[in-house]
């Protein structure tokens, strides 16, 4: 996927279109390639494709096992049988709303710029969930016609903090 992913560099003038499906564009094809790390590995290649697009739902498949699927509504972008939304509608700084079980998201910001191998990206928007039962939390920069670009997870396991990255590397949000 990162062979035929392009990059690019995403800095525009003029408003961006922060809006929930601008943020996580859905549509049949679209594909992302990311490196991802924890302090004590070195990085694997993680995929993830929008398999099918049908009445609203995207079902977005990251291995051969993993399977997720999406509500893009006017509302926001909400995990299929799930409570909460992924991303909600208006995206505005501090805006907060509820994302899972025992969890709530908020945005942190909507003006970060990020670099990674994909490209250089502007008008990004951070948006941070934290389990309040578990701890673990999750910062995930979405960013304008692209999707997620860079998701940092947090969690203690047997004491020890993990910390999971994962950087585009690479993106096609063109309809196969």
């Amino acid at each position: 996927l990162g062979a035929c992913a392009g990059t690019a560099s995403q800095v525009r003038s003029g408003p961006p279109d922060q809006s929930p499906a601008s943020l996580y564009p859905l549509g049949a094809g679209y594909a992302w390639s990311y490196d991802v790390e924890t302090s004590d590995s070195p990085p694997v290649l993680a995929t993830a494709r929008v398999a099918r697009f049908d009445s609203g739902v995207a079902t977005v498949v990251t291995g051969p096992e993993g399977e997720q699927r999406y509500a893009v509504t006017g509302t926001g972008i909400q995990r299929v049988g799930q409570p909460g939304y992924l991303l909600k509608a208006p995206i505005a700084l501090d805006a907060v709303w509820e994302s899972g079980v025992d969890t709530s998201a908020r945005v942190a910001s909507v003006s970060e710029q990020v670099s990674t191998t994909a490209g250089t990206f502007a008008a990004c928007v951070v948006v941070e969930e934290r389990n309040h039962a578990s701890g673990q939390s999750v910062k995930t920069t979405y960013c304008p016609g692209v999707g997620p670009v860079i998701v940092l997870s947090q969690m203690e396991v047997r004491g020890q903090l993990l910390t999971v990255t994962a950087r585009l590397r690479g993106y096609s949000v063109e309809s196969v």
